[in-house]
């Protein structure tokens, strides 16, 4: 409760009270904080996946290679019927 109130501080003085050089600043400082946390969530995301059963990548593996060979059967040409004489 207590980063909340303090967070709701520094946002009313960056809206309300801050000169234009120092909201340029805590602009970028922002920007860098919210890349920082992107590439934490990111890091994290990568782990949680590496964490699932292999099942799951071979079963994503095999859909795949169905989606290959479907795709290549459909492009195959007609059959030509034999002529019989």
């Amino acid at each position: 409760m207590f980063y909340l109130i303090v967070a709701v501080l520094l946002i009313s003085y960056y809206f309300f009270m801050a000169p234009q050089s120092v909201k340029n600043t805590l602009g970028m400082i922002g920007l860098v904080g919210l890349v920082a946390v992107l590439c934490v969530l990111a890091a994290a995301g990568f782990v949680k996946i590496m964490q699932t059963p292999p099942e799951f990548f071979v079963s994503i593996a095999m859909i795949y290679l169905g989606y290959l060979a479907f795709r290549d059967v459909i492009k195959l040409p007609a059959k030509k019927p034999k002529k019989n004489k």
